[in-house]
């Protein structure tokens, strides 16, 4: 089984060549808002001398860059949902497909579909899209602030560079603290997940008042170690603080010295223009490592357990007349043994039942017969082939229907002639049952719209569209009454396949008339013979 890992290679490819151009493209433009400010607001000290008409001109000329760079922005953002949309259409198809073919329980696949699929959009594909963004607005920004005036660029972004030390120096630490909480915290929800859970005993032992204070004690320290975290935060925002007054006063007070010495070309417009856009360079530098750090979090949920393979959509035809011979056939589950060593032949036509207790075996034992689940030992054939679900069909007690058409519900979106629907509604008696119009008939499993034959009789017919020469069928008539258990067997015995089922009730007289093969599933794991 090959892992698979949502990757940033994972993402290229499920988006168009040409959206990812015009994602570059209207990052690029949209990152000159960083710099926006500075390159307008820093020619204003050059308009003392200009006239009224320069002045207009520059008005003109900021409202078009402000325009066009927040249009840009926009374009950018519309960009981004659309790349979001693509990537969780691929994300939650390629989850579900891997849930499907690992068989993971229903619930694990929604949690994937949910919970794991928001994860991975919050937390990786805008993250991903948010480091596109942020690293072409730290190189425009560099480059602004280097082309205004290298030499106070440079002294800028170095001053700049020092409000990311206490983040750099105090993340360690931070993270030491969140752990701490964390541990804390986890053992507060225990305690009052215990004090909640165990209220009949310390109301009967008199007990509510002392275990309290077990509860409180988990309380006061999971507290403690927030207060810790929090403060340790504050401790990293105050040297934030203090430094970035720092990086306003010490550029200006070296700038000040330049402009009194007449070095490097230093003006007012240059240290107001840097001053508006030097701060966007290590703004965004932090945000990228910030950024970095929540992609590598992220691993082990971007990590599925196998890649997906493309799903079949066409019926493969079954070919053989339904002849299953067991040979040696041994079936255990972990040490405990279900069926001894075995063999068996059943021509095709043959009708066969299997009784036993719950729990014997006799589900376990059909899933082997059809390729579901492997045998311990020995072999099955099915027309001289091992069995595969593919060639087969197998139903059980609670067959599986969704909201939708009768057609729909037959087909599972394959193509069929009417015809041949209604054909096998006719071999299951349901072509009258279901109204004028069967095909078009809408059921809703959750409503009851049909009664509990009716819904096997579907499962049956659903079956019999696919021509499988072999049918097993699992307690299909266990939750039903006797007549309509009675009806369902009259059915599945007069029909050409060879037919096996499993059943803990049934009607002896039934088997007789039918000619059906009655075997039991015994005590010593043997198929004793009955009938």
């Amino acid at each position: 089984m090959v892992q698979m890992m949502i990757n940033v290679k994972w993402v290229l490819h499920r988006l168009p060549h040409g959206e990812i151009g015009l994602l570059l493209i209207f990052a690029l433009l949209g990152s000159f808002e960083g710099v926006l400010n500075g390159f307008v607001l820093g020619r204003l000290p050059s308009l003392t001398q200009a006239t009224t008409v320069q002045r207009y001109q520059y008005l003109g000329q900021a409202l078009v860059a402000y325009a066009g760079t927040y249009t840009c922005l926009f374009i950018f953002q519309l960009l981004i949902q659309d790349a979001l949309r693509r990537l969780n259409i691929a994300l939650k198809e390629t989850l579900l497909t891997v849930s499907f073919e690992t068989s993971e329980a229903p619930s694990a696949g929604l949690n994937r579909l949910t919970n794991d699929a928001a994860q991975i959009q919050g937390r990786y594909f805008e993250v991903i899209l948010a480091i596109l963004s942020a690293g072409f607005g730290a190189i425009t920004a560099a480059l602004f602030v280097l082309v205004t005036n290298w030499m106070m660029g440079l002294i800028s972004i170095a001053f700049s560079a020092l409000t990311m030390v206490p983040m750099l120096f105090g993340q360690t630490k931070l993270a030491a603290l969140g752990k701490r909480w964390s541990t804390a915290n986890a053992a507060t929800l225990a305690a009052g997940s215990d004090w909640l859970e165990g209220r009949g005993d310390l109301v009967q032992y008199q007990a509510a008042g002392s275990f309290f204070v077990r509860v409180k004690q988990r309380l006061a320290v999971s507290e403690k170690r927030l207060q810790q975290q929090t403060n340790g935060q504050l401790r990293v925002q105050y040297g934030n603080w203090m430094l970035t007054v720092l990086t306003l006063i010490g550029p200006l007070a070296i700038g000040f010295w330049l402009i009194h010495v007449g070095g490097f070309g230093v003006t007012i417009s240059v240290l107001l223009t840097l001053l508006l856009s030097v701060d966007h360079v290590t703004m965004n530098i932090r945000m990228l490592i910030q950024y970095w750090s929540q992609l590598t979090g992220t691993r082990e949920l971007r990590r599925l357990p196998q890649a997906p393979t493309p799903l079949l959509s066409q019926r493969t035809p079954t070919h053989g007349e339904g002849q299953i011979d067991v040979q040696r056939l041994t079936i255990a589950y972990g040490d405990q043994p279900i069926l001894a060593a075995t063999d068996l032949a059943l021509t095709p036509g043959t009708k066969l039942l299997v009784s036993g207790p719950s729990g014997s075996g006799k589900s376990t034992l059909l899933r082997v017969l059809g390729g579901w689940q492997q045998p311990t030992g020995g072999r099955v054939l099915v027309d001289g082939e091992a069995p595969a679900p593919a060639k087969t069909t197998y139903i059980n007690q609670t067959p599986w229907v969704f909201a939708g058409t009768v057609r729909e519900n037959l087909t599972l979106g394959q193509t069929f002639t009417d015809d041949a629907l209604l054909a096998a509604l006719g071999q299951v008696g349901l072509t009258t049952e279901l109204g004028d119009e069967p095909l078009d008939r809408v059921i809703a499993p959750d409503q009851a719209s049909i009664s509990g034959g009716q819904l096997q009789r579907l499962a049956l017919a659903r079956g019999l569209l696919r021509k499988r020469p072999v049918m097993l069928l699992d307690e299909i008539t266990a939750g039903l009454d006797d007549q309509n258990a009675k009806q369902i067997r009259n059915l599945i015995y007069h029909l050409p396949n060879t037919i096996i089922e499993a059943a803990h009730h049934f009607d002896d007289q039934q088997l007789q008339t039918d000619h059906v093969l009655h075997y039991q599933l015994t005590a010593a794991h043997t198929l004793a013979k009955m009938s």
